[in-house]
């Protein structure tokens, strides 16, 4: 299906972008109360299952591509490596009996459908899987070859927008090419987003009318935020990263209606983990009570955003994910009865062997522990974790990852509280 519509922002929008974002963060804070100072407790260790998926030719990661259904079943996304299948699979578990069923890959549904191109690749499905209230599993893939990580090249396949049906030998149903990689999916009520890099351009499917829309939301070079969220009236937020020209850069929390109206743009002041293309913006992010979304960035900071009844939704700054300062968490799930947020914690973006487990209170208390590997109280190797917000009828929670090029899922369950 080709876009109807592309809202187009031009590089003057940009530069006046960013000097209102300049000054917005100079208002930002001289206003915004300081962030909580977050005390640490020892905590006790969750009970963490580790799981496999089934074996395919170049199955090496799950990169946070999580979801779940109605029914408690957990989906992920397997990635394939370059000298592998170059097609990523799709796999539902059960957790009443512990099994992965697999549910198709891209490059044999493009063939189905007689859309794919000679010699086309789609390595990873890297998005969320969201079941919308029509039913359906929404979820996007993409491929990274020819792409030039400064941004200046777009990957050779670009992505591709999917969905498919909730029941046994369902074939998936092709929604959209894009030239941008789909990297991130969300969605409400029926508006479903995707992100696609480079420059973060926002694609909007409205599941009754079958439209695709699009407005570009504006990343310096080759900056990918990994993921965003969108909120119960189905707006949705995204990261902005400008860069001025003293290479000075700045990242924004942007708000856009369901017309793709931006509302708001909000500083982001701790951001960067690392360089510009090599940050991974925001990487976690779990909704909360009344409305209320939370959400992490690389560098490890905690916000919460706070919608408004009219106008844009405001950004409170929580501090620190981890009581100890910067860390990669980029996992996040919440128990609703106290409104505690619970992280995976890494050293950094680049993974490790000594992971800790992070329940966090809003208001600033934190309890860390040892992460362990189902009994083993460090991993085997360096690993990645990821994945957000899903969850099982039982309330067990999803993190995914890879370690020594294989691919896993955890299954976690925090330990009681007092």
């Amino acid at each position: 299906m080709s876009i109807s519509q592309h809202v187009k922002v031009w590089p003057l929008a940009f530069a006046l972008a960013g000097l209102i974002g300049a000054l917005a963060a100079a208002h930002a804070h001289a206003q915004s109360p300081a962030p909580p100072i977050v005390v640490r407790s020892r905590g006790t260790p969750p009970t963490v299952r580790v799981f496999r998926t089934p074996e395919f030719w170049g199955s090496y990661a799950i990169w946070g591509a999580t979801g779940a259904d109605r029914r408690g079943h957990i989906w992920v996304g397997v990635t394939s490596n370059d000298d592998g299948s170059a097609s990523a699979h799709l796999y539902e578990f059960d957790p009443a009996t512990s099994t992965f069923t697999d549910r198709g890959n891209v490059l044999a549904e493009l063939e189905r459908l007689k859309i794919r191109r000679p010699g086309e690749k789609q390595m990873k499905i890297h998005s969320r899987i969201v079941e919308a209230p029509d039913g359906y599993l929404y979820f996007a893939s993409m491929d990274e070859s020819g792409e030039d990580d400064n941004g200046s090249k777009l990957p050779t396949w670009g992505g591709h927008l999917w969905r498919m049906r909730n029941v046994a030998g369902a074939h998936w149903e092709h929604l959209a090419a894009t030239p941008e990689a789909l990297i991130a999916v969300a969605g409400a009520g029926s508006y479903i987003y995707a992100e696609g890099y480079f420059n973060h351009v926002l694609y909007q499917f409205d599941t009754r009318t079958r439209k695709v829309r699009s407005v570009t939301v504006g990343a310096a070079g080759g900056h990918v935020s990994r993921n965003f969220f969108v909120d119960a009236r189905g707006h949705a937020f995204v990261a902005r990263v400008t860069e001025g020209g003293n290479g000075r850069l700045a990242a924004f929390l942007v708000e856009y209606d369901t017309d793709l109206t931006e509302l708001g743009a909000t500083p982001l002041t701790e951001y960067f983990e690392r360089g510009r293309d090599d940050s991974h913006g925001i990487v976690s992010v779990h909704p909360g009570s009344d409305g209320h979304w939370y959400f992490a960035t690389g560098k490890g900071r905690l916000y919460e955003m706070i919608p408004a009844t009219a106008g844009p939704a405001a950004v409170r700054d929580l501090g620190w994910f981890h009581p100890a300062g910067s860390r990669y968490v980029a996992t996040m799930f919440r128990d609703e009865q106290s409104g505690a947020l619970f992280g995976v914690a890494l050293p950094g973006s680049y993974g490790g062997d000594e992971l800790e487990f992070v329940r966090r209170l809003p208001e600033g208390r934190a309890a860390v522990s040892v992460f362990p590997f189902g009994d083993a109280p460090k991993f085997p190797a360096g690993a990645l974790v990821y994945g957000s917000m899903t969850r099982d009828a039982d309330g067990r929670f999803y993190a995914v990852g890879t370690m020594s090029y294989k691919p896993f899922v955890l299954q976690i369950t925090p330990a009681p509280q007092p």
